[in-house]
């Protein structure tokens, strides 16, 4: 920070000042003037408060940032994964009805099945499609947010599977939250921002200025040096220091509110952390379904039988992929959160 470094309170003043001399019977000439104004700023004590806290806060500021930063990108690709998977289930599931819909339409025609039956399908291939659109929306919203994140093409692609969900210890969990690097930079933030306000204050009340002149009038040089200070207005003193006091009260109580928010992200985790079911892999409901499909069509199975359980299988497989979408959207908080990184 360019406040914290050199003597001035602030930039250097320069004015310059020309203007003709005119003598009766003597030849004109011009007159010529260069001052400056150099503002001193002699409280060291600020300055050196600033500096410390600001090479203590650099370090732990730019580790929670680096932190926040691959937790936004880790959940925004968990996001983007799960919309592809999600649309994917979508895209089998509506060729799936249609071909339920062709089956029942074939059994109406045969007489084996009444009309209400081939209505089922119909109705149900309609409300297929509009969770199929909301998918496709989904998708695109998702990879649109990674995309703002990250050095990918604009239209999405597969990704690839996140894998197991990391082990993390929770050996003494509460505690190394308590310590973690977001915590830390939070107190460091405050405490930076009250030393900047500090330094502020400092540099109201300086008064004191280096002032120089150098001038040519007529055939005369003139060279002037000395010191200047400026008379405070009445009040001014205590009003830029209740000034900055209230400012960093209000600091202050910003910064309690983030920890109280930082503090109810820490216990969330926790508090999932102990739901958490142990890491297991993702089930498959396809072939269950395939199999609901062929009773379908062999007729040992009408829609209105077929379509719950297949909706019933379908739920279940959007739930495993959400399940461990959660999982892994936990580890990588809690890489954020924990004090050291965790491979």
């Amino acid at each position: 920070m360019q406040e914290t470094r050199g003597f001035l309170r602030e930039g250097p003043t320069v004015s310059f000042l020309a203007g003709p001399r005119r003598i009766p019977g003597a030849p004109g000439t011009t007159d010529k003037a260069l001052d400056l104004d150099l503002p001193l700023f002699l409280s060291s004590k600020a300055r050196a408060d600033l500096e410390g806290t600001l090479g203590q806060a650099h370090p732990l500021l730019k580790e929670a940032a680096l932190r926040e930063g691959m937790f936004r990108l880790r959940a925004a690709y968990l996001d983007a994964w799960l919309a592809s998977r999600l649309l994917a289930l979508r895209e089998v599931d509506f060729a799936t009805v249609e071909r339920w819909l062709k089956s029942s339409q074939a059994r109406f025609e045969a007489g084996s099945d009444p009309a209400f039956q081939v209505s089922l399908v119909e109705g149900e291939l309609l409300k297929v499609r509009q969770d199929l659109d909301e998918a496709w929306t989904q998708e695109a919203r998702t990879w649109g947010t990674l995309f703002a994140l990250a050095d990918i093409p604009m239209g999405p692609l597969p990704l690839a599977d996140p894998g197991p969900v990391p082990v993390i210890p929770t050996v003494d969990l509460e505690r190394r939250l308590e310590e973690g690097p977001l915590r830390k930079a939070l107190f460091a933030q405050t405490n930076l921002e009250e030393q900047s306000l500090r330094l502020k204050e400092a540099q109201a009340l300086s008064r004191w200025s280096l002032r120089g002149s150098y001038a040519t009038e007529g055939d005369e040089k003139v060279a002037r040096f000395g010191l200047a200070v400026r008379l405070p207005r009445p009040g001014e003193g205590n009003s830029i220091r209740s000034n900055t006091e209230a400012q960093i009260r209000a600091n202050q109580g910003a910064a309690r509110q983030a920890l109280a928010e930082l503090d109810a992200r820490a216990l969330g985790v926790i508090s999932r952390l102990k739901l958490a079911p142990t890491n297991r892999s993702i089930p498959d409901f396809t072939k269950a379904i395939e199999a609901v499909g062929l009773r379908l069509q062999e007729g040992r199975e009408r829609p209105s039988e077929a379509l719950p359980i297949r909706r019933q299988l379908l739920e279940s497989q959007m739930a495993s992929l959400r399940r461990h979408h959660a999982q892994h959207l936990l580890a990588a908080e809690l890489k954020a959160l924990l004090p050291e990184v965790n491979q």
